[in-house]
């Protein structure tokens, strides 16, 4: 039928080549022969009717046809069409002129791949369009024009669902003798559908195939064989056995009915799969199957979207296992052969343009289905007829490289389009599993730097433990299945009394984690041993659950080194105030010795009168007072020296009392605090017995003025340490207060003590984060001041701007750690040769007990 359509324009060229050989033959007679001019242009006038009525024609027969034509340029742009092509584009043709086909007829994703392959084609071609603009099924035959000085080429556009039937079909064709009229309804509706129609005479060997059966496997519906053995020749190998079963289950009478999927080669050797249902309609006499009719319908697309999800399901489910990246890609690589029917496949991974892996397969025909078996390397690939590759981003630096060769036919563009959509799901695969393979190993690598962290770990949620690693169970010496779902707070106690997991809130709370600083409290653990810990906590999601991570830091032996450290800061304190402090105790302990001098002579004089008062209280013979008694009273003058004794007395009374004062400041500052429990002071008394202390080493330099707020409220402190902090700060004013003196900093004209420590003290309203009030200490002197490059660096360990031998550097050290630990904090200002200013904020921790 397309072949009769398509030639009759060329038939028509064909007559007018011959009518223009004529004339010219006949022109060329007129000028050989007698005849004048004006026969000759009469003769030429009547020829030249005829071909314009023969072009006329031509141009009739062209717009005529029913099938929609195109005349295309070089460049595939339209330059001339038919009635029915303008009809069918809804356009007319002046409207698509100039238009580029491929782009009007082709869509989007696959015009230019269509424009590429029809101007590479030389000669005539026939196939099917896929993913047209215009709906319906079409094929496109196209074929160069020849003896054209600009190339040219011709173009038909065949609608196969718009296609009919010849009018001596039934003629031509062996139709079956139908049992009745609604038989033959039905099969003319079948065929006004996509379904083929088929009826076997199974006694006979003979068959029948309707038009669209022939056309579902590429077929001229005029050339297909009406002949079983032929059909039997396009079944697919491998269910050839099962449709030789499925007719012998129908002749055994086993079965009565069918509904299956069967694979077919159509004319080109491409597979097509149908779905192929029948029915016995005609038994014989002994109940055997005769005839048997059905349908078979094109599944084609449908099974090649099945395959495509089933392929991305078990591809994304290979990533759910411990399947390795090989099986993947052989995974991959199979459904890519079943999918463009290919014998064999590659697959090279490739980073930084070096090939990493290469997996192939190919498959391997048995006697019923093929089998997929792995390319062993190194690989040695079979002779390629047809090859399709493509490439595939995989990350940055890698891409995934996909190799198909030796299908039965050309690869199609539908087979680009296939492998590029389960290419691009394989790559995503992949590099979902490596991505799953680094987080494990990041997981395990976590895993094992948090087992071997010398913290101790735990994750508390509602107060339980939920995990603990390996320094928890040494730090709390308790077995993990012990500690773990146990409540924090019988695993943990805190001396002080608070409760371990509103400890825990509240360090998460105030963002103890973004300072970075452990809060530090002595413990006693479930054994009883008491130890120190240093917590830190921030808040967590973990197992779907809001948590806290808790780091724990064993800090006894710290603590012990702090203490051992801080005891011989006191004692270097001590030895620098030695000099002075025995310069104090020497000057009441001189007075004292004098006294006890005179009091001895006193004593003489009292021992004398005493004596012979003692003799005339004896003597029998006394009459009276003995008037000795009153000449050696008056002598030793007694009444003088009772009174002198006791002033003498009182003074010596006083110079012992200061010498008990410094010993106790003395012993008060040298002893440890005990670290497990706090006790309450007074800062103003914490201040003057500091003061009491360095007094002898300022006070010919300084002097010392007071401003203390009176009735400041008790603080539960450890008063030692404070006294250390006080005495430091003291000390360091006295030292900066001399240096000034002596580089002459000092105003000419000045009194005897220049320097000036003014130490003040008064309550500061919501200083702290969470809003409590503080008691501020604050010391300022008028000495040399502190080095702006230096001020940042005073309380590191062991720095110092004192000469060497001067001081250890780790009195502000000591000094901050002793705040902090008190849970408050320190400033300082400075100004060079004007002087330099502490303040020190305590939080105020009034108990009720306090006195």
């Amino acid at each position: 039928m397309i072949s009769e359509i398509s030639s009759s324009p060329e038939s028509l060229k064909i007559r007018l080549s011959e009518r223009n050989k004529r004339i010219e033959e006949y022109l060329r007679f007129l000028d050989e022969g007698p005849l004048g001019k004006e026969a000759k242009f009469k003769e030429f006038q009547t020829t030249l009717e005829k071909l314009i009525f023969a072009k006329e024609e031509l141009e009739e027969a062209w717009d005529g046809t029913p099938i929609p034509s195109f005349i295309l340029d070089k460049d595939l742009k339209i330059l001339r069409c038919n009635q029915i092509a303008a009809q069918l584009f809804q356009k007319s043709f002046f409207e698509l002129k100039g238009e580029v086909f491929p782009y009007l007829f082709w869509k989007d994703e696959i015009w230019q791949e269509e424009a590429s392959v029809l101007s590479q084609t030389k000669g005539y071609s026939c196939f099917p369009a896929i993913l047209s603009r215009l709906p319906g099924s079409f094929h496109i035959i196209s074929k160069p024009l020849e003896k054209e000085e600009v190339e040219k080429r011709v173009l038909y556009i065949i609608d196969l669902e718009a296609l009919l039937l010849p009018s001596n079909f039934t003629s031509t064709r062996a139709t079956p003798n139908l049992q009745n009229t609604d038989e033959d309804r039905h099969l003319l509706a079948l065929e006004g559908g996509k379904n083929g129609v088929w009826d076997f005479y199974l006694t006979e060997g003979k068959a029948y195939f309707s038009p669209q059966y022939a056309r579902i496997l590429g077929f001229d519906p005029d050339k297909f064989p009406n002949n079983f053995s032929h059909w039997e020749t396009l079944v697919h190998w491998e269910d050839k056995e099962k449709t030789r079963s499925l007719i012998q289950d129908y002749i055994n009478g086993t079965i009565e009915s069918h509904d299956l999927e069967l694979r077919m080669y159509s004319l080109t050797g491409k597979t097509v799969w149908v779905w192929s249902r029948g029915k016995v309609v005609k038994r014989d006499a002994m109940g055997y199957a005769e005839r048997v009719v059905g349908t078979h319908l094109d599944i084609t697309e449908r099974k090649k979207a099945e395959i495509r999800t089933e392929a991305v399901l078990a591809l994304n489910q290979k990533t759910l296992g411990l399947e390795s990246e090989e099986s993947i890609v052989l995974l991959g690589i199979r459904y890519a052969m079943q999918l463009t029917e290919s014998e064999w496949g590659l697959v090279r991974i490739r980073k930084n343009e070096t090939i990493e892996k290469e997996i192939g397969l190919y498959t391997y025909k048995d006697e019923t289905s093929s089998v997929y078996l792995p390319l062993e390397a190194p690989f040695s690939f079979p002779k390629s007829s047809r090859m399709l590759q493509l490439n595939f981003p995989l990350s940055d630096d890698a891409d995934v490289e996909l190799t198909l060769a030796n299908k039965r036919t050309d690869f199609e563009s539908t087979d680009h389009k296939e492998i590029q959509l389960l290419g691009s799901e394989l790559c995503q695969v992949l590099l979902r599993k490596r991505t799953e393979a680094l987080l494990r190993t990041s997981e395990w690598n976590l895993q094992s730097i948090v087992e071997c962290s010398p913290n101790g770990i735990l994750i508390l949620q509602d107060a339980k433990i939920s995990f603990c690693n390996r320094s928890a169970e040494i730090f709390l010496e308790k077995k993990r299945s012990a500690i773990i779902n146990e409540e924090i707070s019988d695993i943990i106690g805190i001396i002080s009394g608070e409760d371990p997991y509103e400890l825990i809130r509240q360090i998460a709370d105030e963002d103890q984690a973004v300072i970075g600083s452990l809060v530090e409290k002595k413990v006693v653990i479930a054994n009883g041993r008491k130890k120190w810990l240093g917590f830190w906590a921030i808040e967590i999601i973990y197992n779907g659950k809001i948590g806290f991570l808790v780091y724990l830091n064993d800090m006894s032996k710290t603590k012990e080194t702090e203490g051992q450290l801080l005891q011989s800061e006191k004692l270097a304190t001590i030895g620098q105030l030695a000099a002075g402090v025995a310069h104090e105790i020497n000057n009441p302990m001189a007075f004292i010795q004098s006294n006890l001098d005179t009091l001895k002579r006193y004593n003489k004089s009292f021992a004398s009168v005493l004596r012979l008062i003692r003799s005339s209280i004896f003597d029998e013979n006394a009459t009276g007072l003995n008037p000795e008694i009153l000449n050696l009273w008056e002598k030793e003058d007694l009444d003088f020296l009772l009174e002198d004794t006791e002033s003498i007395l009182e003074e010596s009374k006083d110079g012992s009392d200061r010498v008990i004062e410094i010993v106790k400041n003395i012993k008060s500052f040298a002893h440890s605090d005990k670290e497990d429990c706090l006790s309450s002071a007074n800062v103003n008394e914490l201040i003057r017995s500091a003061v009491n202390l360095i007094f002898n080493k300022i006070k010919y330099e300084s002097e010392v003025i007071f401003s203390l707020q009176e009735e400041l409220p008790f603080i539960s402190c450890r008063p030692q340490e404070l006294g250390q902090v006080l005495i430091n700060l003291l000390a360091n004013a006295g030292q900066a207060i001399e240096e000034k003196k002596e580089k002459g900093l000092f105003p000419e004209g000045i009194k005897e003590r220049p320097g000036k420590i003014e130490i003040s003290t008064n309550i500061k309203k919501s200083i702290f984060p969470n809003g409590s009030d503080a008691i501020e200490i604050s010391l300022k002197d008028n000495g040399i001041g502190i080095p702006e490059d230096a001020l940042s660096r005073i309380f590191d360990p062991f720095f110092t701007t004192k000469e060497i031998g001067v001081g250890t550097g780790l009195g502000l050290s000591i000094s901050m750690d002793i705040i902090r630990k008190h849970q408050g904090h320190i400033d300082v200002e400075s100004v060079k040769c004007q002087g330099t200013t502490f303040h020190i904020y305590l939080p105020m921790t009034e108990r009720k007990d306090d006195k």
